[in-house]
């Protein structure tokens, strides 16, 4: 598919920030080109530096729309300290509309006079530091201030991230409309670590309660649960969770849950017997509870190395859900692409997806981690531990109101979350997808006749087999997919699914000894967590 070309204006500015624009151009699919005086005709949009208001609207008047960075007038003032403050205007996107969120890098200013017809989309204090301008068949973004640029050891991720945020922001949010891709839909999910289905509660935690609350509220809460606690179901809990599956789930937490258990030193016969032997322990337990798992990892401790990955991926994990930091702490040694952090998903090994996650917290930084993942279109997912409940499910309920006030938010088990990870591109009769997960779950919609697809971790170097199917019909099979076209019909619930090419069927594989020490740890950490209400209160009422 034909990337979308941006001509940035003047020339010398495209090697100038040579590394920031191929970091965009990898994120949204786009080509950047040296723009030249007089002559876009082959470009849709147009990056302007150091211009004038003048020069940017003519530019926009002649039909090409535009960002522009100003140049810097007589008058140059010191930003306020403090917030920036966004409109509650239709041309920004959901998640950040009305909003006020830090960001401390704002220095030096030269403020934007609004003009009639004018939008101000941005202000910190008194100055207006992005205005939208509707011009004639296009549009210009007018920005005060500096835009960012990268060092050849940069990361786009270091300017879009809580208190660095708003000097990209203009340029993300135009490349994005600019961009022939749609991002996926507004996701959440709550996700605690560690509880089980032994009992009616979990430490803070009482099941029925909180499916009330969450029915009240309006969210989801899944379960990173440990495959070794699948050794008993009590009945009624698992009921409760079957009676309210658009509110409760699971995912699988480690395997025996084990200090950073999946960073260890292991050979790949024993990472592959250790994944194989949690997958095993969790189609137990499915058919003890008659629940379905998400074959999605929750790595304990965040901790899970590039080796593991591929461990996950042949054995038959879909993704797993790591925040970014953590990723980064375990994989030193990976060549990162610059855009980490920025994408729908990152990868490990051969294309093991793995999803981003945040603290469970609310707090104007949270505030900041959701928008910009939302925005992005990353699913929300905080993620935290029973304790960080020990005050009742008010912190619940405000995270889900927060994110509910970002646009139509989807709340769903994790399995729906990978399924969902995908960009889509229409081009007249034709879908392109491109996936940023193992399976793609989608309704193709009317007038769309055939779907072409991409895979986030190819990226034109090499093939992996592919196969679909029209639910619930067989699946078609392709043994070295390269984006030919697949038929389909509008209205067809579709699944496409990406052929891990050394698979192996965890059933086949003997599951290591678990030690007694394992054994001990996990049945030590699971009294304290069921006893620490009751000692909390005997401390609380003893002081």
């Amino acid at each position: 598919m034909q990337s979308v070309k941006i001509g940035v204006f003047p020339a010398e500015e495209f090697s100038r920030r040579r590394r920031l624009l191929q970091a965009l151009g990898e994120l949204f699919s786009l080509e950047f080109e040296p723009g030249r005086e007089g002559d876009a005709t082959n470009d849709r949009a147009a990056l302007l530096f150091g211009v004038t208001r003048e020069a940017a609207i003519r530019i926009a008047g002649s039909g090409l729309r535009c960002l522009a960075f100003l140049k810097a007038e007589a008058v140059v003032k010191k930003s306020a300290t403090g917030s920036v403050c966004l409109a509650s205007i239709p041309y920004l996107a959901p998640c950040f509309r009305g909003r006020t969120l830090p960001d401390s890098t704002i220095g030096l200013v030269s403020p934007l006079q609004p003009e009639a017809g004018d939008e101000v989309v941005a202000r910190k204090g008194e100055d207006a530091l992005w205005i939208h301008r509707p011009e004639q068949n296009s549009a210009v973004d007018l920005v005060a201030t500096e835009c960012p640029n990268l060092s050849d050891t940069d990361y786009l991720f270091q300017h879009f991230q809580r208190d660095d945020w708003a000097r990209l922001l203009p340029l993300l949010h135009f490349l994005r409309e600019v961009s022939a891709w749609e991002p996926p839909p507004l996701r959440a999910c709550f996700m605690i670590d560690d509880p089980n289905l032994h009992w009616k509660s979990y430490g803070y935690i009482r099941y029925d309660q909180l499916v009330q609350h969450a029915s009240a509220h309006s969210y989801h809460v899944s379960f990173a649960t440990v495959p070794l606690d699948a050794w008993y179901v009590h009945p009624p809990t698992a009921a409760l969770f079957r009676e309210h599956q658009s509110r409760l789930s699971l995912l699988v937490h480690g395997n025996n849950h084990t200090r950073t258990e999946l960073a260890q030193s292991y050979g790949d016969q024993h990472r592959q017997a250790l994944m194989a032997q949690a997958l095993n322990r969790i189609g137990q337990l499915e058919e003890r509870s008659g629940l379905e798992v998400p074959r999605v990892m929750a790595a304990p401790h965040g901790a899970c190395t590039e080796e593991m990955a591929q461990a996950l991926l042949q054995t038959g994990f879909e993704a797993a859900c790591i925040g970014r930091g953590s990723l980064m702490k375990f994989n030193q040694n990976k060549a990162w692409p610059v855009t980490i952090g920025l994408n729908v998903a990152e990868f490990l090994g051969d294309g093991f997806p793995v999803i981003s996650r945040h603290r469970l917290s609310m707090s104007e930084s949270a505030e900041v981690d959701f928008c910009l993942a939302a925005f992005l279109g990353k699913p929300v997912i905080p993620n935290g531990h029973h304790e960080d409940l020990a005050h009742g499910l008010d912190l619940f309920r405000d995270i889900a109101n927060l994110i509910n006030s970002m646009g139509q938010a989807l709340w769903m088990d994790m399995k729906a979350i990978a399924r969902s990870n995908f960009c889509t591109c229409r081009k007249d009769e034709v879908l392109h997808v491109r996936m940023y997960s193992r399976v793609a779950q989608l309704r193709i919609p009317e007038g769309v006749q055939c779907l072409c697809i991409q895979r986030a971790w190819i990226n034109g170097e090499g093939h992996e087999g592919l196969k679909w199917r029209n639910r619930p019909m067989a699946f078609k099979t392709m043994s070295a997919y390269q984006g030919e076209p697949i038929s389909a019909k509008p209205g067809d619930e579709m699944e496409i699914v990406s052929i891990c090419s050394n698979s192996v069927d965890p059933r086949t594989l003997p599951g290591p000894s678990t030690s007694l020490r394992a054994v001990t740890r996990r049945c030590l950490c699971e009294v304290r967590d069921r006893l620490k209400p009751a000692l909390d209160r005997w401390r609380t009422f003893h002081l």
